[in-house]
């Protein structure tokens, strides 16, 4: 069989002269664009439009969808862990804040205020110890706010040799301001829902002999809120309940930090213990926090520790205890 090949200039007489033939009306002309390359036009269009948002509201960050427009309290929100959770909660957009805290921190509220005109900054000197004073501090907020969305406990502190007063504040103080918000957040009694965040510690979940009661006001946290964070009471209430337990972190827990043990003759196990320790920032588990307020999980216990949350498995020990408990 005889085979014919085209010459060069054949092929190129032929691509000339249905070149300058007229294309059809009903046949219009195919883009040659790649379908991938139109998905990335699109994709490159979207992430000018996001880019194009961030930059007209700087108050836009990661999560801020979440916390846009709520309205919070925050305890023990005067310095540390709790003053980071409120400032972190404020540049997330948050419309309303309120600061429960016995103490000042005059120049700092300044800064918050200052930082954040278009938001309210509510600041409230109370001790959460008080109950009744707590109480009627919740019943202030509702009224001036309106409703609220988020409570995140922080207030807290460590004085073992001041047994009452460690377990008036640090358990006490998370029962008085979870319960006085169940009034105004369930919906119940007319609320939304929410989140409420209970700061614990790892010594709740992990024991450290030379702070027992400040332990044992952390495990009574824990066990308190995971009470509360029981599915049966949230399809009634509305209102997830999780814990955090942060790692050893810098805040004024750590000064004097011997003269507030219990037990003295260990003071130099103790420097040997804290100096082993891995210390994280307060601004790394406020952080952390509002990471735990977004994933809104009911009834979770979090470790804070290296700028990461560690969702804890909680196991029954009871096995006795009947299902419906």
């Amino acid at each position: 069989m005889t085979r014919y090949r085209m010459t060069s200039d054949y092929n190129t007489k032929q691509r000339a002269y249905k070149s300058r033939m007229p294309r059809p009306e009903s046949q219009p002309v195919q883009s040659r664009q790649p379908k991938r390359l139109d998905l990335v036009v699109k994709l490159y269009r979207s992430i000018r439009v996001i880019l194009k948002q961030r930059t007209a509201d700087p108050q836009v960050t990661t999560g801020a969808m979440a916390f846009r427009g709520k309205n919070a309290v925050v305890t023990g929100g005067a310095g540390g862990i709790g003053l980071q959770v409120a400032r972190q909660l404020l540049v997330a957009g948050a419309g309303k804040v309120a600061i429960i805290d016995i103490q000042d921190n005059l120049e700092e509220f300044v800064k918050l205020r200052a930082a954040h005109p278009t938001q309210s900054v509510m600041i409230i000197k109370m001790d959460v110890a008080n109950k009744k004073g707590v109480e009627a501090t919740y019943e202030e907020i509702k009224k001036t706010f309106g409703s609220i969305d988020i409570v995140v406990n922080v207030a807290g502190i460590f004085n073992d040799k001041d047994v009452q007063r460690t377990l008036l504040v640090n358990l006490g103080g998370i029962i008085n301001s979870s319960l006085s918000a169940l009034q105004y957040m369930s919906k119940e009694h007319g609320g939304n829902g929410g989140i409420v965040v209970n700061m614990s510690s790892v010594v709740g979940l992990d024991p450290m002999f030379i702070i027992p009661v400040y332990g044992a006001t952390k495990a009574g946290i824990i066990s308190f809120t995971r009470c509360l964070g029981n599915d049966k009471f949230y399809q009634r209430s509305g209102i997830r309940f999780a814990t955090v337990c942060p790692g050893a972190t810098m805040t004024d827990m750590f000064t004097n930090f011997t003269e507030k043990i219990i037990f003295p003759e260990t003071s130099d196990e103790t420097y040997k213990i804290l100096d082993r320790l891995s210390k994280q920032s307060v601004t790394d588990v406020a952080r952390c926090i509002l990471n735990v307020l977004e994933k809104e999980k009911n009834g979770a216990v979090y470790v804070i520790e290296g700028k990461r949350i560690i969702p804890i498995d909680m196991k029954p020990h009871w096995t006795g205890k009947e299902p419906a408990l």
